[in-house]
């Protein structure tokens, strides 16, 4: 899982270099253009995103969605630096920052890819039953949900619950579908049952799978619903249990960088990176955090790392453009 899911619009103290170009007088509008293409993480095209590109001297604001082929474009930008944002609910929003030009027909196009949002490792576990038609029940309902049947899927768990009540684990699986059909309270009380359920049985949740998920579900519904305070402590619960999920730390870096805290957003970025190196986008994101504290060095590194862990990544590109500028900065 991978977070994200608030608009990014916050000042982000950056920077033209003496590159000539002058910002334009109609305060962040003129004759740019940008445009791009939107997809999941296995390649498939995302229609209905909204796409946000927010001037970060000027604040003026352009917005647009994607086509049912992904593609997307703005127009009437002026120079300088733009902040862009992605989001579409059930996918983790992403944000990078570009130089746009409104005297070259040359604006790079942006590649973003998006990663739906998943609560947590223990979403696809099957509860220990010896009735084979009770773990197939289970099953059909986890296949409908892989294949976007989310109602379907949500009758099979609500149907194997009334069959199983004892059998915690899918009211993880139920919440997960309420929270997909954006019915944000009955999936609440679906994590929730199953965290009374596990108070019940157990003295300490520690380590439990099953408590962690229920508690990164609920962090996930309260950022969709914007209910960010809420979001952090369900997320800091689940982390606290499962001290080694990096998804977790990566969204609550997210919710703090999101809310004009990147120095503490820095740390839990730091935690999603030592807990999995080799994963790319905490240190696209600890760069960005850095970019807001104005520490140049440390965001280039940060960059730099990025592009070693994840050089295919689709937003590789639009990271090596930035690097000269923070390189300049830094010289300053």
């Amino acid at each position: 899982m991978r977070l994200q899911t608030r608009f990014l619009l916050f000042p982000l103290i950056l920077l033209l270099i003496g590159l000539g170009l002058s910002l334009s007088a109609q305060e962040g509008r003129g004759k740019g253009r940008i445009r791009g293409t939107v997809q999941d993480i296995e390649g498939n095209p995302l229609q209905g995103v909204k796409i946000i590109a927010q001037h970060l001297e000027f604040n003026a604001i352009f917005d647009g969605e994607s086509d049912k082929k992904g593609n997307w474009a703005l127009a009437g930008l002026g120079t300088g630096m733009f902040r862009i944002t992605a989001g579409l609910e059930g996918y983790t929003a992403v944000t990078l920052e570009i130089h746009v030009s409104q005297i070259t027909s040359n604006n790079p196009p942006l590649a973003i890819t998006m990663q739906s949002i998943r609560v947590s490792s223990a979403e696809h576990l099957v509860p220990s039953l010896e009735n084979e038609e009770a773990v197939a029940l289970f099953a059909v309902g986890n296949s409908l949900f892989e294949n976007g049947n989310i109602s379907e899927a949500a009758g099979k768990f609500e149907e194997f619950l009334r069959l199983n009540p004892s059998a915690l684990q899918a009211y993880i699986n139920l919440g997960n579908c309420y929270r997909e059909l954006g019915e944000f309270e009955k999936a609440l009380a679906a994590y929730q049952s199953l965290l009374d359920g596990l108070k019940g049985e157990m003295t300490e949740l520690a380590g439990d799978k099953r408590a962690v998920g229920a508690l990164a579900g609920i962090g996930q519904v309260y950022m969709t619903m914007g209910e960010m305070e809420k979001a952090e402590d369900s997320l800091k619960q689940a982390l606290a249990l499962f001290p080694d999920d990096e998804t977790l730390a990566f969204n609550i870096g997210e919710i703090y960088f999101s809310t004009q805290k990147p120095d503490k957003a820095v740390e839990y970025f730091k935690q999603a990176i030592e807990i999995k190196p080799d994963w790319g986008s905490p240190y696209r994101q600890l760069g960005y955090a850095y970019l807001n504290l104005a520490d140049y060095p440390s965001a280039l590194n940060s960059f730099q790392m990025f592009l070693e862990v994840a050089p295919d990544d689709p937003l590789a590109p639009t990271i090596k453009n930035l690097i000269p500028t923070i390189e300049q900065l830094i010289k300053k």
